[in-house]
């Protein structure tokens, strides 16, 4: 499974006069062949960059979208506890074993997401950001275009 970052997402649905955004929407649409997700946090990040440009209906209605979507999966961090109290420790070791890395909250939360998911390849444009915190295949979008040909 692949797993694509908030950058790429938000190019392809926001910021679709960027100059990367032939390469997003290129990316988007080859690598639906291929079993793909996006973690719920780049998700939100996602819906939270339309809302402050005053889009939140558009927020509300992306999210939904994803989530009734049969060509990409939401990813959850796995969870292995039984109650909330087992629950907040637990997100609190898995966040901070990624903030030890050197990631911020957001991208550790991602991390945490992607790597519990057994991702083979998470797709970004902030490769310097991940690449040296995990042992997950970071690529480009034209990374991942150029590998499959």
């Amino acid at each position: 499974m692949i797993s694509i970052d908030t950058d790429v997402l938000g190019v392809y649905h926001v910021f679709t006069r960027d100059a990367r955004y032939p390469t997003a929407a290129t990316f988007m649409e080859k690598s639906r062949i291929v079993e793909r997700g996006i973690t719920v946090f780049n998700l939100h990040e996602l819906c939270g960059i339309l809302a402050t440009m005053w889009r939140q209906s558009e927020a509300r209605t992306l999210f939904h979208e994803y989530l009734g979507a049969s060509d990409i999966e939401i990813l959850y961090p796995r969870l292995k506890c039984a109650t909330l109290a087992e629950y907040w420790g637990e997100q609190d070791e898995e966040l901070l074993a990624r903030i030890e890395r050197g990631l911020r909250l957001g991208d550790a939360a991602i991390l945490w997401a992607v790597e519990s998911n057994a991702c083979e390849v998470f797709v970004t444009w902030n490769t310097k950001h991940y690449s040296s915190k995990t042992g997950v295949k970071v690529q480009t979008p034209e990374e991942w275009l150029l590998e499959r040909g």
